[in-house]
């Protein structure tokens, strides 16, 4: 109830002070003591999500300070071998939430209390709410330190500011942190993409990239060749910005398309939600990211993807070519700080029966709705596809392959990888008889297009085996009963580890993947962390008495099987 009352009063007082919509100017300090310089900025298209926040550059190093940008208290601490890695979100009293991640460590009162928590919990890995009136800060307080924690791929802070109430991430680039910024987007191409069989783009059924050339904001079609298209076509870009002091390639705030000088397709990265930010997948050319590592942002709009960031479209952005039709089309691009660069073109509409590529499609198995949940069912495999997983209808393709080898089942390719989902779908595989034991260490496995392949676990019922994927591709059944492998680095039997901060442990696993790991001294659970990204497991001496000593660790993977050391040693 206390909880709630604060809450309530924190959302008031942002009500009074700023709405959501009247973004705050210069209430946040910056989280760093040295100038800023991005490595990733808002809304920068990643791997199945927009970038949520600002990736502030450490000058390659860790163990910078970390500030508390605002009044406010810890209202959640989180900490993960993945993601985010060790990360603290602010909750501050004009309705806003800070989050400071891939963090090397906390400081102060942060680090004790957090500390505390975990070995009551007995568990390195929390997502913890503590209380409101906990660990409360002040602006500009020392909270943590700058690290490379998580998934992060080098030293640096990952910042986010998001709506307290909603959760959504809102672009820091608003608040106006001191950030230089006066390059204009760079604009490197656009596509043009058929839509159905009866569309056509300079006579193909397929997408056609056009390069373009230009620079300091002004920018054209490189080459002179004319484009042709009839039916229903729509219309893509790709383009990046830059910001001072740094080469990396950032994402764009704005892009507006015109159809002879009307609107019809706006989108802004002002905020969005996090449910809805696996759409960046309908967004892209999915397909061409995949095979061709470009990133193109098409400017119509799929029917189940439901982002918030489009603020103006007409028909969805897709354009209606008849012949003879002529177009003057033009993209505004902007970023955060409203630089601006454009690119203007024409489009006539026409095609020519006797130059047509005629793309042969394979024969369809069956046809799903993105609006219905979908049921597929073959011999021996099943899959659901639940209700909005799709972001527009599908004609679903299907084959079955020979066993792949360790496999106990044949390989089932449910259409492929280059179609996106937006929500996971159920695979139900059935497998011949199998010994209870044999049963306990089977797991469901999915193949992608470069034939590598993960383990996704399963649920068993009856004869079937049960486990849900994020993506189409291949699937079939392996059995792990390899249990995972510890290698001590750092310490031996009845070492003198005196001269050691820490033991340190290399861990490894076939195919199901590490479960979970309990680390103790005497008995006595200890806190070891879990570095993912070098598969390493480090436990810092704390408070240990000198004399003899026993270490042990217990690995689990996925499916049960478990691996033990007891390593005495002398301290």
């Amino acid at each position: 109830m206390i909880r709630y009352l604060i809450t309530l009063l924190i959302f008031i007082a942002g009500l009074n002070c700023f709405s959501q919509d009247s973004i705050p100017k210069n209430y946040f300090q910056s989280p760093l003591g040295i100038p800023l310089y991005l490595a990733g900025n808002f809304g920068e298209l990643r791997s199945n999500h927009f970038h949520s926040g600002l990736d502030m550059k450490t000058q390659g190093k860790e163990g910078f300070n970390i500030y508390a940008t605002a009044d406010g208290f810890v209202s959640r601490v989180k900490i993960s071998p993945w993601g985010y890695g060790k990360t603290i979100y602010i909750d501050h009293p004009n309705g806003y939430t800070t989050v400071y991640a891939h963090l090397q460590r906390f400081k102060g009162n942060i680090a004790k209390i957090v500390k505390q928590h975990q070995y009551e919990m007995e568990n390195w890995e929390i997502d913890w709410y503590p209380s409101d009136t906990l660990m409360s800060v002040k602006k500009g307080d020392i909270i943590a330190l700058s690290g490379n924690t998580g998934g992060s791929g080098g030293p640096h802070l990952h910042f986010e500011i998001r709506e307290t109430e909603s959760e959504f991430p809102v672009n820091p680039l608003l608040f106006g942190f001191p950030i230089k910024d006066n390059i204009k987007p760079l604009i490197q191409s656009i596509t043009l993409t058929p839509l159905n069989d009866t569309s056509y783009v300079n006579n193909k059924r397929k997408t056609q990239r056009f390069l373009v050339t230009g620079s300091a904001g002004t920018y054209k079609l490189k080459y002179a060749t004319p484009i042709n298209a009839y039916g229903e076509i729509g219309i893509g870009i790709e383009t990046i910005d830059k910001l001072n002091g740094n080469g990396n390639r950032n994402g764009i705030y704005s892009i507006e398309l015109f159809k002879n000088s009307t609107t019809i397709y706006k989108s802004e990265m002002k905020k969005f939600s996090f449910d809805e930010s696996r759409a960046l997948n309908s967004l892209i050319d999915y397909k061409m990211f995949l095979t061709q590592k470009i990133r193109f942002q098409r400017s119509y709009i799929e029917p189940n993807n439901h982002l918030n960031i489009y603020t103006s479209t007409k028909n969805n952005g897709i354009v209606h070519f008849s012949k003879n039709d002529k177009h003057a089309f033009k993209y505004v691009v902007k970023d955060s700080y409203r630089n601006t660069s454009t690119i203007a073109f024409g489009v006539t509409g026409n095609y020519d029966k006797k130059q047509v590529n005629v793309i042969l499609n394979p024969t369809v198995d069956t046809i799903f709705s993105y609006q219905d949940s979908n049921y597929f069912e073959d011999q021996n495999i099943a899959v659901s596809i639940p209700q909005n997983a799709l972001y527009k209808d599908l004609s679903l393709y299907y084959h079955k392959a020979d066993t792949l080898s360790k496999a106990i089942t044949p390989t089932y390719f449910i259409h492929n990888d280059y179609t996106p989902l937006h929500k996971a779908i159920s695979v139900s595989i059935k497998v011949g008889r199998l010994s209870e034991y044999l049963r306990s260490k089977a797991t469901v496995v999915h193949f992608d297009r470069r034939k590598r392949y993960y383990s996704k676990g399963g649920t068993w019922r009856n004869n079937y085996i049960t486990a849900k994927s994020k993506a189409f591709g291949g699937f079939a059944v392996m059995i792990d009963t390899i249990a995972p492998k510890i290698t001590p680095t750092n310490i031996f039997a009845n070492k003198n580890m005196s001269g050691n901060s820490t033991i340190t442990i290399k861990i490894a696993d076939n195919l199901s993947g590490v479960k979970s790991y309990r680390g103790s001294i005497n008995g006595k659970w200890i806190m070891m962390e879990y570095e993912a990204k070098k598969a390493k497991l480090f436990y810092t001496f704390d408070n240990l008495p000198k004399g003899k000593h026993t270490f042990e660790l217990t690995l689990t993977d996925g499916v049960g099987n478990e691996s033990n050391v007891s390593i005495p040693f002398t301290r």
